[in-house]
């Protein structure tokens, strides 16, 4: 294992989803080039799934089998931990897809349902959780955290969600870029180390680029007035994540005039929209007619993503 890896994972913290906050955290471990496997450029696919749902893949096809991580489970809390401590006995790391309602260092511990993926990494005497994830929400402030997690509690942490919630389920399932449906089903989750292979993904299908965010424009100027509209802010909130990611960690010093003039605007740009989504969602609740600032900012957002493609260097 690599040492020192922790200062790099928590100072993206902010620029970072659940998701790619475990990613990271999996591959710093063993790779110092760690940000580099998981910058995602301006790649963003939108899959239609019926209801006024949607699919979000983050990451290119593929990001699984190139890390060469794989998905298990069990609807056995003491037989997940079992395996899970065989994972890090083996491989010395391992990401949970947790529920952030059954995790004490969680800002929605015992208030709410909410997917959350963490890493452990294996720690004399037990495990260790690196969890570089930060954000502020309604419920608080969620903060970087690296502590011992001894064995014995992690039976409590290894139950993910009740799997009844449509919008959580997509999410899961794409959240490794591919669409990875169905999931196992089983109430505990976890990714486990294995060969990396050149063996197929299923790639999501759907609108790509610059036309994903003008469906997105288009989904709200039709739906605006219906609260349920909304309930996928957190998967923009996620665009928005890997734009700042991409801003801050975009790699060749050749590209600094592009990142400047094009990127660094654009991820400034991506910040704005979940205060756009959470006014519009407030406002209809309310009972008011929903402006047109929001499919407008995705409008201009496409346009922007568009003008940083044509220009920019390779940006995967």
């Amino acid at each position: 294992m690599r040492t020192g890896y922790w200062d790099e994972l928590a100072a993206c913290g902010d620029t970072f989803t659940c998701y790619s906050a475990a990613l990271a955290a999996w591959t710093a471990t063993g790779d110092a080039a760690w940000a580099a496997t998981l910058r995602s450029g301006l790649h963003l696919v939108l899959t239609e799934e019926g209801g006024g749902l949607f699919g979000f893949s983050h990451f290119p096809p593929g990001l699984a089998a190139t890390l060469g991580l794989k998905r298990r489970g069990s609807d056995d809390a003491a037989g997940a931990v079992g395996a899970i401590r065989a994972e890090l006995q083996t491989h010395g790391r391992v990401i949970i897809s947790g529920d952030g309602f059954r995790l004490p260092w969680h800002v929605a511990c015992g208030r709410r349902h909410v997917p959350h993926w963490f890493t452990l990494v294996a720690d004399p005497g037990g495990a260790a959780l690196v969890d570089p994830f930060e954000c502020r929400t309604e419920l608080g402030w969620q903060r970087p955290t690296r502590r011992a997690l001894p064995w014995e509690e992690l039976e409590s942490v290894v139950v993910g969600l009740p799997g009844d919630d449509p919008v959580l389920t997509l999410r899961e399932a794409f959240a490794l870029g591919d669409d990875d449906r169905p999931l196992p089903g089983q109430r505990s989750a976890w990714l486990s180390a294995g060969a990396r292979t050149g063996a197929a993904s299923r790639p999501a299908l759907g609108t790509a680029g610059p036309e994903a965010l003008r469906r997105l424009a288009r989904h709200f100027r039709e739906n605006g007035s219906r609260p349920d509209a909304y309930r996928q802010a957190d998967d923009l909130w996620s665009v928005a994540r890997h734009r700042a990611f991409f801003a801050r960690q975009a790699g060749d010093p050749s590209w600094a005039g592009w990142v400047a003039e094009h990127l660094v605007p654009l991820a400034a740009r991506w910040a704005h929209i979940a205060p756009l989504l959470m006014q519009a969602r407030l406002g209809v609740e309310a009972g008011r007619s929903p402006s047109s600032s929001l499919p407008e900012a995705l409008v201009e957002l496409a346009e922007r993503e568009s003008l940083a493609a044509a220009c920019g260097p390779n940006h995967r």
